[in-house]
């Protein structure tokens, strides 16, 4: 090969290799940049989520406490049903039998006073008379029993 040959062949390997050179040397510019780029983003999303956490743990805090709070209603409406299940037992027993007392009480007056009252414009002939026709009732009465 000729002189002149060679060298222009080293002129445009040179040249070639050159602009290879400033291609790599702008890809990894390039690459240093979108690293700074990411870099920053990291750290963005990094002071963000911390803040996110933060948040998460406060509201985590508070509805801790609200659930404590919603235990403690729960536990105060079981004893109040409790007492007021306890009262009313208390209540049935305490005035079923007096009332059912004073219900027979008031029957048996009633009772008394109709007689009374029937009985004021008769004569003892038909007092005696009621008296047999009523014994006859209960003893059917206490027949059917």
């Amino acid at each position: 090969m000729a002189p002149a040959a060679t060298s222009t062949l080293a002129i445009g390997v040179t040249v070639l290799a050159t602009l290879v050179v400033a291609a790599l040397v702008a890809a990894a510019l390039s690459v240093v940049r979108s690293a700074r780029a990411l870099r920053r983003a990291s750290e963005d999303l990094a002071r963000q989520t911390t803040l996110l956490m933060d948040d998460v743990g406060a509201t985590v805090s508070r509805a801790g406490a609200e659930l404590e709070r919603v235990e403690d209603l729960v536990g105060s409406a079981e004893s109040i049903t409790e007492t007021v299940g306890a009262a009313s037992r208390l209540a049935y027993v305490a005035l079923s039998s007096p009332l059912i007392k004073i219900l027979a009480l008031g029957r048996g007056t009633s009772r008394a006073s109709a007689r009374w009252r029937r009985s004021r414009g008769r004569s003892d002939r038909q007092r005696r008379q009621d008296a047999v026709a009523e014994a006859k009732v209960r003893s059917r009465a206490a027949a059917r029993r």
